[in-house]
């Protein structure tokens, strides 16, 4: 489902003046402060905005998204509550910048660079292991994503370009596989690519948030025996 829009109106944008981080004209006192630091960022400014940023995940980790409040959030920080609007616009903007984090985490243990040394079957089960360790760690918050992607466009948007950019690797990752003939030249690797993404997403999905029960080592094994049988890659050159 893709969320209805929550852009501001067309006039708020008309403004001039310098961009807040979210990319909006300032309007008021806070917006003004906003775009002031973001062009006069300091070291500690920036220690303030990422403790914020870190107390927000935890509070939102805690009691989630929507019962969350920019109170619970300077409290959980320790800072008054001016200071969090010098640095964002509402409690929104601070998860749109978490859930980008999360994604890129997760989208970056799905397509680090392997060990070289390792064949293209040892490369794919280091690969799973890595994925899974890294969706385990960003669980709590990845599990919020996927509730607010339904409801906020740009979490949705980001959330949808970053599955793009792997499905795009791993079919490019085939399409070597297949030119090397170690890999079923029948399949479209793009379609393939896909398949795999979505069930490698989705099983670790319903492991770490739906609280299912799996062992690593058997979990990561089982997900690379379905990537082999899948792709038809030769287990003698693996």
């Amino acid at each position: 489902m893709v969320p209805r829009s929550t852009t501001p109106s067309a006039g708020r944008g008309k403004k001039s003046g310098p961009l807040t981080r979210g990319g909006w004209t300032p309007v008021g006192t806070a917006a003004e402060r906003r775009a002031n630091h973001a062009s006069k960022g300091t070291a500690r400014g920036e220690r303030t905005r990422r403790g914020l940023l870190d107390a927000a995940r935890r509070v939102f980790e805690n009691i989630g998204y929507i019962d969350a409040g920019v109170e619970d959030i300077v409290k959980e920080a320790g800072v008054a509550r001016g200071s969090f609007y010098t640095y964002f616009e509402d409690k929104l903007e601070v998860f749109r910048i978490l859930s980008a984090e999360v994604n890129q985490a997760v989208l970056e243990a799905a397509t680090a660079e392997p060990t070289k040394s390792l064949g293209p079957i040892a490369r794919l089960h280091e690969s799973n292991l890595r994925y899974i360790a890294t969706y385990e760690q960003h669980a709590a918050m990845y599990g919020l994503v996927e509730q607010v992607a339904t409801i906020d466009p740009e979490v949705h948007t980001d959330r949808t370009r970053r599955r793009r950019d792997h499905v795009a690797r791993v079919a490019d990752t085939i399409r070597r596989w297949q030119h090397r003939g170690i890999a079923d030249t029948t399949i479209d690797a793009e379609t393939t690519a896909g398949l795999l993404v979505s069930m490698t997403s989705n099983f670790n999905y319903w492991w770490f948030v739906g609280n299912e029960s799996h062992d690593h080592d058997e979990a990561a094994t089982a997900l690379t025996d379905a990537w082999v049988r899948t792709i038809g890659l030769s287990r003698d050159k693996g």
